[in-house]
């Protein structure tokens, strides 16, 4: 649980940001552009290897997989299931997996493709939302419920599928879960969607931070390694034109790793002066 400390360690964190210069979150690290297949992309999933976008055909769905820095490496396609894949991350099965809010539910499949390995909670009708972060012992599923006083509402599950606690979150209906935010170690669940604000949330569902994301109107996304590392954990999500011009960009959280000068390459520079 985030304390009261915690709190003001990130405010000092973005104002350090901003006195040294550093963009901090929000701002677009990298972007690259989604191959036009002809098929609508909805999210973005980042690996340790590659960024996937999954797109969905009449009949599937299917994940293009790149490198950080956008070039193509080849797809894998997702049976069974014809509900919209609406936000892509890790699966709390473990690394091989990809798990998707699809609707009704989260479904798991295998990275390299085929039918789906579980589908859980589908009585979570209007599912827009799923994140976990890798090694963490819960995950977090987002629902527009037909049938309730609010619009949108976060559960929390162990990754054994029990429900232990729920939210109503103020930003965004699309989840990414991280364990460090403004370089603040923790538990961290981001909240974001379409333009603008995006919320820090503590599991319990306690508002931390808010900051301006300036990728324009993003979709489904994940927090997942920066590119170059140095960034840290870094906001992959899809910018959502529609069939075309569609681009995944990456997003700042905040978690840059600032290099230090050694005293020998201080005494380097001056010998260049002399």
């Amino acid at each position: 649980m985030l304390t009261r400390k915690g709190v003001i360690a990130i405010a000092g964190a973005l104002a350090c940001a901003a006195a040294v210069a550093w963009a901090g979150p929000g701002s677009v690290i990298s972007s690259f552009k989604v191959t036009e297949t002809g098929d609508l992309p909805l999210g973005a999933y980042r690996d340790a290897d590659y960024v996937y976008v999954i797109h969905m055909a009449p009949l599937w769905h299917y994940a293009m997989k790149y490198t950080p820095t956008g070039s193509f490496v080849g797809i894998s396609y997702f049976w069974n299931i014809r509900f919209v894949p609406e936000d892509p991350d890790h699966s709390f099965l473990g690394s091989s997996y990809i798990t998707l809010a699809v609707e009704a539910g989260v479904v798991t499949y295998r990275k390299a493709g085929g039918s789906p390995v579980r589908w859980d909670h589908t009585k979570l009708i209007e599912t827009l939302g799923y994140a976990h972060r890798p090694g963490s012992p819960y995950y977090f599923v987002g629902v527009a419920p037909e049938s309730s006083d609010y619009d949108y509402i976060v559960y929390r599950f162990n990754t054994a599928g029990s429900l232990i606690s729920s939210f109503v979150p103020r930003y965004g209906s699309k989840l990414a879960a991280t364990d460090r935010f403004a370089g603040v170690a923790g538990e961290y669940l981001i909240t974001f969607g379409g333009y603008g604000t995006c919320g820090v949330y503590e599991p319990t569902g306690s508002l931390v931070a808010t900051f301006n994301q300036e990728a324009g109107w993003i979709y489904g996304g994940t927090a997942g390694p920066g590119y170059p590392a140095l960034y840290g954990t870094t906001l992959w999500a899809l910018a959502m034109q529609g069939y075309r011009d569609n681009v995944v960009y990456q997003i700042d959280l905040g978690n840059e790793i600032i290099p230090t000068v050694a005293p020998a390459s201080l005494g380097k520079v001056k010998a260049l002066f002399r």
